[in-house]
C-alpha cells in the first residue's frame, strides 16, 4: 500500500501517513501527500485534498466518509472491474489512516490564544507609548502565504509550535505600504510632501524604490537625501486572540480549451476539479502589533503607520483572493479593551495573592517568635492543647512515656477551660479507662507541683 516516503524507523512512530503527528504545521511542511509520490492510482485532486482535509476543522470526518463511499463502490464492482474495485479499495483504506489524524484540539487554540494575550501584556508593558495595538476581526476568509507550499495553491501560515494559523509581519507590512502607497498618489500639495515625509519615517525605502519602483514619481520630493533608508516602523506578525479555525476552501478551474477557442463543444469535453486550499474561517480575531525599533522616534510616525494598518484591513483587505471577498477585517477595539481589563483583573489576583502570602510569612514569623520564648513545658502544652478529644485521652494514657516536660505540659494544656469539662466527665466516670487516667493526672501533678480543680 501507498504511502508518504519516510524512513522506516519513523514510521513506527508517526504511522505511514504520518497520522499521529497532531500539529497542522509538521503535517503540511513534512508530511504533506503529494500528488507525485506513486500512491497506487489515487486521483491527484484527492491527495491534494485529503491533505488538506485532515488538517482542517471537521476534516478528517469528511475523509472518513469518502473512504467508506469508495468501501461501498468496491463491493458493487468487485465481479464487473475487478481492477477498479482494487483501486477503489485501496483509496479507501488511505482515507481511513488519514482520517485517524487528530490536530482538533480546542485547548491547544485556547492556549495559543492565551499565549497571544499574555503577549499583548508584555508588549505594552515593555514598550507604552513606543508602540500600538490594533485587533482586526476576519469578516470574510482569509487566505495567506498561498504561493509558499509544496502544494501549489495550498500554503497557509502555520505556527511552528501551536499549528496555529498566523500573519506573516512582512505580509501586515506590505499592505499597509500599499495603503500608504494608495494615499500618497492620491494627495496632492504641501499634503503629499507631508505624506512623503511620513512614508520615509514609517517604512524606509532603498535606491530601486525611486528607479523602477512605485516611488519614481516621488523622487524629487527626497532632494538630496540619500535614497537607502531604514523605516523607523517594526511590524510583527499578527497571532490570534481566540479560536482562529481552518478550513478548506475551494478556488473554480477554468476551462482551458474553451477559452482557447471558444467553441460550446469544448465545454463538454473538460471536467476541471476545483483546487482546495487552507484558509482561515470567518470570525478569527488577530492582534497587529507596531513598535518604534529605535529608542526615539516622533508620535505622529507610529499614529501615521497605525492608521494605514487599519485602512488596509478594513478598505483593502489582506492575503490572498481580497477581490474575491478574503481577508477583510472589522477593526474590534472593544476586544483589546477586554484584554487590558484581564490584564488588570490578573495583576490584581497577583498582587492579592502576595498580600496573603506575606501575611501569612508575617504570621508564622510572629508564631515562631512567640514559641521561641516558651518555657519546653509551655510548648509541650501548645501541642497538646491542639489534639482533638481522642488523641488528648490517648496521650493521657501513654502519660508514663512522656518526658517531665511534656507531662507538664499536658497538665497545664488540662486545665486549660477546652479541657475542664474533660477532666470533671472523666472524675465522675466509672470506666476502668477513665479511673486510670484520672489516677495518671493526679500523681503526675503531685509530682510535677500542679494543682488540679
Amino acid at each position: 500500500m501507498a504511502r508518504i516516503p519516510i524512513a522506516g524507523d519513523l514510521v513506527s512512530v508517526i504511522g505511514p501517513f504520518a497520522e499521529r503527528v497532531e500539529n497542522r504545521s509538521l503535517l503540511l511542511e513534512k508530511f504533506a501527500f503529494h500528488k507525485q509520490w506513486g500512491l497506487d492510482g489515487l486521483r491527484a485532486n484527492d491527495a491534494h485534498r485529503w491533505t488538506l482535509l485532515r488538517i482542517s476543522e471537521g476534516g478528517a470526518a469528511l475523509i472518513a466518509r469518502e473512504g467508506q463511499d469508495r468501501k461501498s463502490q468496491a463491493k458493487r464492482l468487485a465481479e464487473k472491474n475487478p481492477e477498479k474495485a482494487q483501486r477503489l479499495k485501496t483509496e479507501a483504506e488511505i482515507a481511513d489512516s488519514l482520517s485517524s489524524t487528530r490536530v482538533e484540539r480546542s485547548e491547544l487554540s485556547g492556549l495559543c490564544a492565551k499565549h497571544t494575550r499574555r503577549f499583548i501584556s508584555l508588549f505594552r508593558s515593555a514598550f507604552g507609548s513606543r508602540a500600538a495595538i490594533a485587533i482586526g476581526q476576519l469578516e470574510g476568509r482569509l487566505a495567506i502565504n498561498l504561493a509558499d507550499s509544496l502544494i501549489q495553491n495550498a500554503g497557509i501560515s502555520l505556527d511552528r509550535l501551536f499549528g496555529m494559523p498566523f500573519i506573516p509581519g512582512s505580509a501586515v507590512k506590505g499592505v499597509c505600504r500599499h495603503a500608504a502607497l494608495e494615499e500618497l498618489k492620491a494627495s496632492i500639495g504641501e499634503n503629499r510632501r507631508h505624506l512623503f515625509e511620513r512614508f520615509l519615517a514609517v517604512f524606509g525605502t532603498v535606491d530601486n524604490d525611486f528607479a523602477n519602483g512605485d516611488l519614481q514619481p516621488f523622487r524629487d520630493l527626497l532632494g538630496s537625501r540619500p535614497e537607502n533608508k531604514r523605516g523607523l516602523v517594526c511590524f510583527l506578525p499578527a497571532y490570534p486572540v481566540n479560536e482562529a479555525k481552518v478550513v478548506v476552501d475551494l478556488t473554480n478551474v477554468h476551462y482551458p480549451d474553451y477559452y482557447r477557442t471558444g467553441l460550446p463543444e469544448d465545454l463538454s469535453k473538460e471536467r476541471p476539479f476545483p483546487n482546495p486550499f487552507p484558509a482561515v474561517e470567518v470570525g478569527g480575531q488577530f492582534a497587529f502589533c507596531l513598535m518604534f525599533n529605535r529608542a526615539f522616534a516622533q508620535t505622529e510616525t507610529l499614529e501615521a503607520a497605525r492608521r494605514w494598518l487599519e485602512s488596509a484591513l478594513t478598505v483593502r483587505g489582506l492575503g490572498a483572493k481580497t477581490a474575491s471577498g478574503y481577508g477583510w477585517f472589522s477593526l474590534q477595539p472593544q476586544v483589546l479593551d477586554e484584554i487590558v481589563e484581564e490584564e488588570r483583573r490578573a495583576k490584581e489576583l497577583t498582587e492579592q495573592l502576595a498580600r496573603k502570602a506575606d501575611e501569612a510569612k508575617a504570621k508564622e514569623a510572629a508564631e515562631a517568635a512567640r514559641i521561641a520564648v516558651l518555657s519546653p513545658s509551655q510548648v509541650a502544652r501548645e501541642r497538646f492543647s491542639k489534639l482533638n478529644e481522642e488523641a488528648f485521652a490517648k496521650a493521657v494514657s501513654e502519660m508514663a512515656s512522656l518526658s517531665d516536660d511534656e507531662q507538664k505540659g499536658l497538665l497545664l494544656a488540662l486545665l486549660s477551660p477546652e479541657r475542664k469539662e474533660t477532666w470533671k466527665r472523666w472524675k465522675k466516670s466509672d470506666k476502668p479507662a477513665n479511673k486510670a487516667r484520672v489516677e495518671a493526672l493526679l500523681a503526675a501533678a503531685k509530682t510535677h507541683g500542679v494543682s488540679l480543680p
